[in-house]
């Protein structure tokens, strides 16, 4: 498997946690969009982010360009992602600080965690709580689109595989209370992200017009 698609200087970065053991011989990329996950934790995602911008702009994120990598080039062992000297850390830390995305989305908490401690604002709930992770993640999400910084790396969590395990109670953990009696995940961080994208990079090549 190559270690990363796209452009590491595109604006906008996906990155998993690590590649899955069973077929990282067999992908061509990390977020391989032959793998079903591809298309579970993005695809919808960003249909809907796509929507909403043709809708708003009649416009659509170039996603060719986006920057797809996994934190870690190794099947993911947990106690790894708490040490601070690994090399996953200093090559994640070196890309981040050489290119200064300005939107890097996470899927799952081990992608995030490890963002966010490459990055070294490890300032998250989710290092200091045993509640419900996916309920913790759309939290964050909120906090962290609320808080976007033109001028920082902004690390901002979606999903990964409790969107499918369980994924009537993902839809409301990560969604919250927002009066809504049948959350839809997907559609809420897609027009989100749409918003967020128009209002704080549409002046950004990162678009197809």
């Amino acid at each position: 498997m190559k270690d990363f698609a796209g452009k590491p200087d595109f604006q906008i970065w996906l990155i998993g946690d690590s590649p899955p053991e069973k077929w990282m011989d067999k992908l061509d990329t990390p977020l391989d969009p032959r793998h079903p996950a591809r298309h579970t934790i993005w695809t919808s995602v960003a249909d809907s982010m796509q929507d909403r911008l043709y809708r708003q702009k009649k416009w659509r994120l170039d996603t060719s360009r986006l920057y797809i990598r996994n934190a870690m080039s190794q099947p993911l062992e947990i106690p790894i992602i708490h040490q601070q000297t690994t090399r996953w850390r200093r090559e994640l830390k070196e890309l981040l600080d050489k290119y200064r995305p300005k939107v890097v989305l996470t899927f799952g908490v081990d992608a995030f965690r490890m963002a966010v401690i490459a990055s070294g604002d490890p300032h998250s709930m989710l290092f200091k709580t045993d509640e419900n992770e996916t309920s913790i993640l759309g939290e964050e999400f909120r906090s962290r689109i609320k808080n976007y910084d033109d001028n920082k790396v902004n690390i901002i969590p979606l999903l990964h595989v409790s969107i499918a395990l369980g994924f009537l109670k993902a839809h409301s953990y990560f969604v919250g209370d927002n009066g809504q009696t049948s959350p839809n995940y997907f559609d809420y961080v897609g027009t989100t992200l749409a918003d967020l994208l128009l209002a704080r990079l549409s002046d950004k090549p990162i678009w197809i017009k």
